[in-house]
């Protein structure tokens, strides 16, 4: 039997690196009350498809699998971030934070892609805008197929914030 670190280096020549770059904007009607800006993109890492599963992705950064994924060492992978203020002297209103529903996004790497489901953010309720604005963190569900082809999966999502 081979020592253990040339298995690693063969199983991690068929892992898949996983990005979503974020399309933020604020609603039209409300624009210029907002301040919206995308502080770190949401990454997946690296991982091993195997028998497939799920990469997930909590708003609190944490990332666990589901089936037969592996994860890899991944130092970059994490929640997408936002920061969300409000310009000039207006109260704190409420916002209504919206994110894409199941089987909108998908990660493309040239003729294969993954979905990105189960998206959710933190806080899950902006009753107002703090002063000095607030971070938003998004998380994710990224569903692996058995054997998904190796490469740099990438897309983009859109983050829909409205003034109630």
């Amino acid at each position: 039997m081979p020592p253990r670190r040339y298995r690693f280096l063969a199983t991690a020549r068929i892992a898949c690196l996983a990005l979503l770059a974020v399309a933020a904007r604020p609603a039209p009607a409300q624009q210029q009350d907002l301040n919206l800006v995308n502080i770190r993109g949401l990454d997946f890492g690296r991982f091993v498809a195997g028998s497939g599963g799920t990469v997930v992705l909590t708003p609190g950064g944490l990332r666990s699998r589901t089936g037969g994924v592996v994860l890899l060492n991944s130092p970059n992978a994490g929640q997408a971030a936002f920061s969300l203020g409000r310009r000039g002297e207006d109260p704190g209103m409420a916002v209504i934070v919206s994110l894409p529903p199941n089987g909108v996004t998908r990660l493309v790497s040239g003729a294969h892609s993954m979905a990105v489901d189960g998206f959710v953010h933190t806080p899950a309720e902006l009753s107002a805008i703090p002063a000095g604005g607030t971070t938003l963190a998004v998380g994710a569900t990224l569903m692996v197929a058995p054997n998904q082809a190796p490469g740099n999966y990438a897309g983009s999502f859109s983050l829909i914030v409205n003034y109630q």
